[in-house]
């Protein structure tokens, strides 16, 4: 059992008469559930920023706020800070490790942005609000 803060709740007992404390332990971190992530970057020529989200899809907008409500009406949340500095630094490493440099310009990443698998449905590919580029081939 954990050591971490407990709370108590009293349980009859139906030999004695008495209520005795039963002590309930609080699970020491959330459970993490699976994610995808999507991106909002700029640096572009089609576009100053550029949406990339699950699948290779690349949306380029002219706007940050068009962007940004792009991939929200996705159902796409922000990160907290913390957890997005994270993701950040990780993938500016991960863009350092490639030999020779990344294939394409990854661009300067602004925000990363979440949504939980299982809360996951088909959105409509209806909006053509910004430039749909081909995903990778």
């Amino acid at each position: 059992m954990s050591t971490g803060s407990s709370c108590k709740r009293p349980r009859d007992d139906p030999d004695s008469g008495e209520s005795a404390a039963v002590v309930y332990a609080e699970p020491p971190h959330p459970k993490p559930t699976p994610m995808n992530i999507a991106t909002i970057s700029s640096g572009f020529e089609k576009g100053d920023f550029l949406v990339r989200e699950e699948k290779g899809m690349r949306v380029y907008f002219d706007f940050f706020e068009e962007a940004f409500n792009y991939i929200s009406n996705r159902g796409y949340i922000r990160m907290n800070k913390d957890d997005e500095d994270d993701w950040i630094q990780l993938m500016n490493h991960i863009h350092t490790s490639v030999k020779g440099g990344m294939r394409y310009n990854t661009g300067k990443l602004l925000m990363v942005m979440y949504r939980p698998i299982e809360d996951n449905k088909e959105h409509s590919k209806t909006d053509n609000s910004g430039v749909v580029a081909d995903g990778p081939k």
